[in-house]
């Protein structure tokens, strides 16, 4: 009988090894041979997928972003959370922290995001892509922070729409100075940081610890 092949799952092997190796070696040292070499199947395959790097590194960054998002509902789910009770300012900070390099997983992402991001300046197929990821979070805190404003956690006068594009991109940028400063930025003054700007927007402290799926 012919082999049965498992397209999701090689597809999964691909995108694993992408990842690993852009976050490793950076995305100049990623080809097809490579990464098919980490991935333990044939250039042929990874070519049938992907015909060129900029098409591995589109699925790479939908991959981490994907990922996000099942983070923010594993840290939910697993709380017993419901998403319309926790409090805007608990969620907005788990979100903020999903962002940032406080595990290796999260490490690697950021090396990948910002591969990515440095490609989308010349590429404006990238940029267009990271546009639209970007647009799409901007109107997810716009209504974490909206419904935080509805609660009385935020002033009534504050702008939410800037706000939010505000915390994303202090955000990015504290991602990157963890990434690349990570013996003066710990982990630890990354959360006091986070913490600290949310107290700018936020009239209430909120509770949790970002990413450990604690309770609000």
């Amino acid at each position: 009988m012919p082999k049965v092949i498992d397209h999701e799952l090689r597809r999964a092997q691909v995108v694993h090894a992408l990842l690993r190796l852009t976050a490793e070696r950076g995305l100049d040292e990623v080809s097809v041979a490579k990464v098919a070499a980490a991935a333990g199947v044939s250039v042929g395959l990874v070519q049938h997928y992907f015909a060129t790097k900029d098409e591995m590194l589109l699925l790479a960054f939908h991959t981490i972003d994907e990922r996000f998002d099942e983070r923010l509902r594993r840290w939910l789910e697993d709380g017993g959370r419901d998403l319309a009770e926790v409090p805007a300012r608990s969620l907005v900070r788990e979100a903020l922290s999903q962002l940032m390099p406080l595990d290796d997983e999260r490490a690697d992402e950021v090396r990948v995001w910002l591969a990515f991001c440095a490609r989308g300046v010349a590429t404006p197929q990238l940029a267009k892509v990271y546009e639209t990821a970007l647009l799409r979070r901007v109107e997810q805190m716009t209504d974490a922070l909206r419904r935080g404003q509805a609660a009385g956690e935020i002033p009534a006068g504050l702008d939410i729409e800037a706000e939010a594009l505000h915390l994303l991109a202090f955000a990015e940028g504290l991602a990157q100075q963890a990434l690349l400063a990570s013996g003066h930025i710990t982990a630890e003054r990354v959360v006091d940081a986070v913490d600290a700007r949310l107290g700018r927007v936020f009239t209430s402290p909120g509770t949790g610890s970002p990413g450990t799926g604690e309770n609000a």
